[in-house]
């Protein structure tokens, strides 16, 4: 069982891909624009979280 989520990936991986095969210059834009709104907005997310844990922690210990 140890390999069955890189089997589940390599099967659903082309699945994927043929579903934006015929997309117009506006599709593929907002999928472009989502996926990159997705890799960065994750770490400023995290960044954020840890920034007010932080800050939630010091105010109470004062």
């Amino acid at each position: 069982m140890k390999y069955a989520p890189m089997l589940l990936l390599s099967l659903s991986l082309p699945l994927l891909l043929l579903g934006c095969a015929n997309m117009d210059k506006s599709e593929q834009r907002m999928v472009s624009g989502a996926a990159i709104g997705g890799v960065v907005g994750g770490p400023i997310g995290a960044g954020v979280g840890a920034g007010i844990g932080y800050i939630v922690d010091r105010s109470e210990e004062d």
